[in-house]
């Protein structure tokens, strides 16, 4: 087994060809017939991407029918979800049940700086998920304050804690959403290999940096994103974020990249 792997490189490759063979029939689930074997999209991961108070389950299940195969959860906080302040975990998660069969295959996305809090959080869902994903591309302040999303990306040392342990705890796969640093590519891919050599098994790069966001977002940078696919991308699965309106920009933008998917940010064009 290669370092730090826990699971295999086609993983996600085959949680896709799993469930698209079993799919739920209340839903139109996408299935990989439904392009030309010619057509970029293929066999590709369509994801419907965390978006805060946006992608919970009925909106995931609307997607779902619309031909996404793959969603993820709003992104959660996981101290506040493993002491279920004030009844914060029943707002993303049934305890007892889980999420329905139809809303998969899913990604649970947790956010926070504490170690021993993401991988509390990741067992407490792991029997009811696909895999879990921890959040380093919030660029807001509250994600400052809280020493999470992409400030966490800067605190290097801990993020690769927080990683190991949370792979440590579960058994489903753990991935990481990222950011550029701000520092530039080499420091990026730097930082990106250690978080897959400490068992990472998928990152979905978003081609912006921190600073990126409001009137400065403008487009993000694919070709950084084609160097994460062709330094890593032997490894683990590697999904591309930003800067697509239409089924057409995503084409180009998996063309472009080589990634094994696309984040799809549905309610905001040009994200």
């Amino acid at each position: 087994m290669v370092k730090g792997r826990k699971h295999q490189r086609d993983w996600l490759q085959q949680l896709l060809l799993r469930h698209e063979s079993g799919s739920h029939p209340a839903t139109l689930h996408y299935r990989v017939n439904n392009f030309d074997s010619n057509d970029i999209l293929y066999g590709k991961a369509l994801v419907v991407a965390p978006m805060v108070d946006q992608s919970d389950l009925p909106f995931r299940l609307l997607a779902r029918k619309y031909g996404s195969n793959l969603c993820v959860t709003p992104m959660i906080h996981a101290r506040m979800f493993v002491c279920n302040e004030r009844g914060y975990k029943e707002r993303f998660w049934n305890v007892m049940k889980g999420t329905p069969a139809e809303d998969r295959p899913l990604i649970v996305q947790f956010a926070g700086g504490d170690p021993e809090m993401l991988a509390q959080a990741a067992k407490l869902v792991e029997n009811q998920c696909d895999a879990v994903d921890i959040n380093c591309g919030c660029p807001q302040m509250i994600a400052k304050r809280g020493n999470y999303g992409a400030f966490l990306l800067e605190n290097e040392e801990l993020l690769v804690r927080c990683v190991e342990e949370t792979v440590k705890a579960c058994t489903i796969p753990v991935c990481v959403k990222v950011r550029l640093l701000p520092s530039g590519l080499e420091d990026s891919l730097r930082l990106y290999t250690r978080l897959v050599d400490a068992g990472a098994a998928m990152l979905t790069i978003h081609g912006r940096n921190r600073f990126n966001k409001g009137p400065l977002t403008g487009r993000a940078n694919w070709e950084a994103i084609r160097s994460v696919v062709d330094a890593l991308g032997d490894r683990v699965p590697i999904l591309a974020n930003g800067s697509v309106a239409d089924l057409n920009d995503c084409r180009a933008c998996l063309r472009a990249t080589g990634a094994d998917g696309k984040y799809l940010n549905l309610l905001f064009k040009n994200r």
